[in-house]
Order: C-alpha cells, then sequence, then structure tokens
C-alpha cells in the first residue's frame, strides 16, 4: 500500500477527478431524492403537501449552498494551512467553521 500523503502529488485532471467524483455524486444523489420525495409525497399524501415541499424546497437548498460553500472553501483554507504545518491554526479555523455553520443554519 502507498505511504504518500494525498496532498503532496502533483496537481493532474486524474488526481482533481479523485476529488470531484464523491461532489458530483453527492448532487446526483440529492437531485434523485428530491424527485422521489416529489412522487412519493404527491401520489400519497395530494396535491397540497407537494405545494408545501415545493414552497419550502428554496429555503432548504439555500442552507444546503451556504454550508457546501462554507465546507469547500474551508477544508482548502484549513488544507493549506495543514500543509504548512501550522496545525493550531488549521484546528482554529475549522472549529470557527463549525461554529459559523452552525449559526448559519
Amino acid at each position: 500500500m502507498e505511504d504518500q500523503n494525498i496532498y503532496l502529488k502533483p496537481v493532474t485532471v486524474r488526481n482533481i477527478f479523485k476529488f470531484a467524483v464523491p461532489t458530483i455524486a453527492m448532487t446526483v444523489f440529492m437531485s434523485f431524492y428530491t424527485m422521489v420525495d416529489g412522487l412519493f409525497v404527491s401520489n400519497l399524501i395530494g396535491t397540497d403537501a407537494l405545494s408545501a415541499i415545493n414552497l419550502t424546497a428554496p429555503v432548504i437548498q439555500f442552507v444546503t449552498a451556504v454550508s457546501t460553500m462554507l465546507a469547500t472553501g474551508g477544508s482548502a483554507v484549513i488544507m493549506k494551512k495543514m500543509g504548512e504545518q501550522r496545525i493550531r491554526e488549521a484546528r482554529e479555523d475549522f472549529t470557527f467553521l463549525i461554529l459559523v455553520n452552525a449559526a448559519a443554519n
């Protein structure tokens, strides 16, 4: 088994895809979840419930977008500091991001 830190490897298209594919998969499954949820709600509960879901969906998607933005940008900052061996600062930034995310949501 390879004992090399993945963050020390060169930036190539293949390495970028290793990080991008899980995020893309998450987005696809969240979209499927929304569609399936709409199908079940409309068929089992009714159109009023489906309307309620569609009215609240933008708020939920906004909260998810803010959380994803903080997680993606924050992880880049934290990884940069960890690569520079500034572990204490990286831990402080991680704690700060968790608190900001909790307050924002």
